[in-house]
């Protein structure tokens, strides 16, 4: 188990696991252009994006630094674009993001500890 230097950074990853649980589980068994049809379900990925880059900008910076291999500030600026430039998202670009680099993302993010031990 990682050594946290903030609790709140445990509490925040936890929050991420099951975002991208819930990426997953949106995803699963979808073709992209049936998916990319559904206008509910593209903004509900964009709406998972946006809160998974709303949790790595909760936590803290030296947490980002023990852990190089992860966009950190990538998914920061994803948040930044779905909040404020919602215009120019372009819900394929999440799709690939949601069906290639989410399960990288599920498998190189630390591990929390159980949520009654996190504070």
């Amino acid at each position: 188990m990682p050594l946290w230097s903030e609790p709140e950074d445990a509490a925040h990853v936890f929050e991420m696991h099951g975002l991208l649980k819930g990426i997953a589980g949106l995803i699963d068994g979808q073709e992209r252009d049936a998916f990319m049809a559904d206008i509910s379900r593209p903004h509900a990925l964009a709406m998972y994006f946006l809160r998974l880059g709303e949790a790595a900008n909760r936590i803290s910076r030296s947490t980002w630094a023990d852990h190089p291999g992860i966009a950190w500030q990538k998914m920061a600026n994803l948040r930044h674009l779905i909040a404020h430039e919602y215009r120019r998202i372009d819900h394929l670009e999440l799709w690939k993001l949601a069906v290639i680099d989410a399960p990288i993302l599920a498998g190189a993010l630390p591990k929390p500890p159980p949520p009654g031990e996190i504070f």
